[in-house]
């Protein structure tokens, strides 16, 4: 896939907070989605199990998106680079939601999950960066 044209500014101005995870909204979506399954009698196990489906449907719909944005199925129109970051936010919220319906120490959990991964794709990238540079160039 080729670089945007826009490339995205940088999260954070130097000196700024981070942003703060929005969890009262995660928990009133975990206490909806609980009232909702009692109501229709979903139990616990099965509303946990469809929650984890839904983070794969939101999948598709970014796949979709991805494909409309590449013009790849002509039958299904275009969509645009913002069509396909409200899905890709979609997939977030949902994995969010069925992590926040498991464990009340989701937003804990998160950070130091995304502090781990991140710390291990640049230390990766760095790596990777070393290489290349002691390898001679191809011919």
């Amino acid at each position: 896939m080729e670089a945007s044209p826009n490339p995205p500014a940088a999260p954070n101005p130097p000196g700024s907070p981070e942003p703060a995870l929005p969890a009262a909204a995660i928990a009133a979506a975990v206490r909806a989605l609980d009232a909702n399954d009692r109501r229709v009698g979903i139990g616990p196990r099965e509303g946990l199990a469809l929650r984890v489906a839904k983070v794969a449907e939101e999948c598709g719909e970014a796949s979709a998106a991805l494909i409309g944005l590449r013009g790849q199925n002509p039958r299904k129109g275009r969509s645009s680079e913002e069509e396909l970051v409200d899905e890709l936010l979609d997939v977030a919220l949902s994995a969010l939601v069925a992590a926040a319906s498991l464990t009340g120490d989701w937003a804990g959990r998160f950070t130091a999950h995304v502090s781990a991964r991140t710390a291990r794709l640049t230390a990766a990238v760095d790596h990777a960066d070393r290489d290349q540079a002691d390898c001679p160039p191809a011919r």
